[in-house]
């Protein structure tokens, strides 16, 4: 009894041994994801996306995402230009054309004013700053996670094409992918059962009710580890939120000043591209933050902070987009008006003379008017001084009189008198 229970025993170990490096080596996730464009919403085409664990070891945290199958075309669309863009980090669309231009590798980006992190969900990837991905390609990536615990990646993929003689980044689209970790002690399990049916149900009665009440507690172990998980992942996507929702009313914000800066100058000249490329930014901002709003509803319905923060987004963006719309309509004026004194450049030049001739005159007549001021001017200072003549002669003429009458009176002979 003792022999054939060893020989059952070494058994049973190898088959686990065997049946646990199988699974390793199988994918635990392996679907063909149809890309959805997040700028309309219309597909752009398949990818095959495969994720299988990078070592037979039952803690093992690395895991190997594998993007594309077999075939040359990295996306099945019937389009055999398109290629697969990712990203380590968030990096604006300048700073990465600037630094693609440095390395000789022009390359141009259409409607998308930033680029995202590759995985939206924080979890590690082993990247470099940006891969363009064009046939298959395998990613490691890092996760410290129990057997039976459910994963989710959240992934952005950037999808380019050809545009004439260069390639151009134009679309966006975002990939939710959801595993389990495999529980090696299950397979084992299994196999460990079915060993013992056939070498004659060997295990006794006491060994099979220890190995059901062991079982019994991994899977409450498991349920355990699943509802834990669940809460770190729901805590972790609350951050996420929340941080998302600040930068895009950040920017929006950021925006919204910059077009009021433009409209409170009416005489300032803005170009149409620059205020389509004003619209551009803001509708991608929209259908970004339409996105996330969609995707984390259950966590809206809770965290009513966040929730206000969307809701004040929304506002922002309708009194920007309005402003816009102000903006266009302003210049069109302008321009009407350039435009139209430019195709009417006889009326301008009539327009032009006659402003010069009304000019001519008004120097005239102000010349007259200043000489006649002058001139009356000097009258009454002239009657003036001449008044002041004749009343210094006057005086004059009277002190002459007087003094002549003076001297008279003192020439008279008192004798004189007497005779008379």
């Amino acid at each position: 009894m003792f022999k054939s229970k060893a020989i059952l025993s070494i058994a049973l170990l190898s088959l686990c041994q065997f049946c646990f490096c199988n699974i390793t080596g199988e994918p635990v996730f392996s679907k063909k994801e149809t890309l959805y464009s997040t700028k309309n919403g219309s597909p752009i085409g398949d990818l095959m996306i495969s994720i299988e664990a990078k070592n037979d070891n039952a803690k093992n945290n690395e895991w190997n995402l594998i993007i594309g199958d077999k075939s040359n075309n990295i996306i099945d669309s019937g389009n055999d230009g398109r290629t697969v863009w990712i990203f380590n980090k968030k990096v604006s669309a300048n700073t990465f054309k600037k630094d693609m231009k440095n390395r000789d590798y022009p390359i141009d980006v259409k409607g998308l004013s930033e680029f995202m992190p590759f995985c939206e969900n924080g979890i590690r990837f082993d990247l470099k700053e940006w891969e363009e991905i064009r046939k298959q390609t395998q990613f490691s990536f890092f996760i410290n996670a129990s057997p039976g615990e459910k994963i989710t990646l959240r992934l952005v993929f950037y999808i380019s094409s050809k545009d004439k003689k260069k390639l151009a980044i134009e679309d966006e689209a975002k990939v939710k992918l959801e595993f389990v970790v495999p529980d090696p002690s299950s397979a084992k399990k299994t196999q460990a059962t079915q060993v013992n049916q056939d070498a004659g149900d060997e295990i006794s009665l006491t060994e099979k009710i220890d190995y059901e009440a062991a079982a019994k507690i991994n899977e409450e172990r498991k349920a355990d580890s699943i509802k834990q998980a669940e809460a770190e992942d729901k805590s972790h996507r609350i951050v996420l939120l929340n941080s998302f929702i600040t930068e895009r009313n950040n920017e929006i914000n950021s925006l919204q000043e910059e077009v009021n800066v433009l409209l409170t100058d009416k005489k300032n000249k803005v170009e149409a591209i620059k205020i389509d490329s004003f619209e551009t930014v803001v509708d991608e901002l929209k259908k970004k933050v339409d996105y996330w709003e969609n995707g984390y509803t259950d966590i809206l319905l809770i965290e009513e902070g966040i929730h206000d923060k969307f809701t004040k987004f929304g506002t922002t963006h309708g009194i920007t987009s309005k402003k816009l719309v102000e903006l266009r309509q302003q210049q069109s004026q302008l321009n009407n008006w350039m435009s139209y004194l430019k195709s009417n450049w006889l009326l301008s030049i009539v327009i032009l003379a006659c402003v010069l001739i009304f000019g001519k005159l008004l120097l005239k007549l102000v010349g007259k008017l200043k000489s006649m001021v002058k001139k009356q001017y000097s009258q009454k200072v002239n009657k003036m001084k001449m008044k002041a003549q004749i009343k210094q002669k006057v005086k004059s003429m009277r002190n002459t009189e007087k003094t002549e009458r003076q001297k008279d009176f003192d020439n008279i002979d008192i004798s004189e008198l007497d005779e008379i």
